[in-house]
């Protein structure tokens, strides 16, 4: 009677790229220059922060958050760090410097029992 594509109904995940950070280095100014590796893509179940304890945990950073569920946690464990800059909203397609066009940061990574939870923060472009 309905034609509905059970794939479809259930795919629930985001695509998501990942740029590891590496070591920071100097310019010719002695300014800190912070350098990423080139984005590799992830499909995850992303949302919104809104538990009580992580809107308590956060404070307002909270509004400025998603979180990333990964279920398949022996694959993962290990290739995700804080500071590494993630592209949620946005795509890594022609940026000049890896990591530039990254419109997250990852915040935090919480192994749990059965998962990983990795805390995105939204980084605020300067104009």
């Amino acid at each position: 009677m309905y034609n509905i594509n059970r794939q479809n109904v259930f795919n629930y995940k985001s695509t998501l790229y990942i740029a590891k950070k590496l070591k920071t280095t100097q310019d010719e100014n002695l300014n800190q220059v912070e350098n990423y590796d080139t984005p590799k893509k992830y499909r995850f179940n992303v949302q919104a922060v809104n538990e009580d304890s992580e809107i308590r945990e956060f404070g307002e950073l909270a509004n400025r958050m998603k979180v990333a569920l990964i279920t398949e946690k022996s694959k993962y464990i290990g290739k995700f760090y804080d500071f590494d800059k993630a592209y949620l909203e946005t795509t890594p397609e022609g940026e000049i410097k890896n990591g530039a066009n990254a419109d997250y940061r990852i915040y935090s990574v919480r192994n749990q029992n059965t998962c990983i939870r990795i805390y995105l923060l939204k980084l605020v472009k300067e104009d």
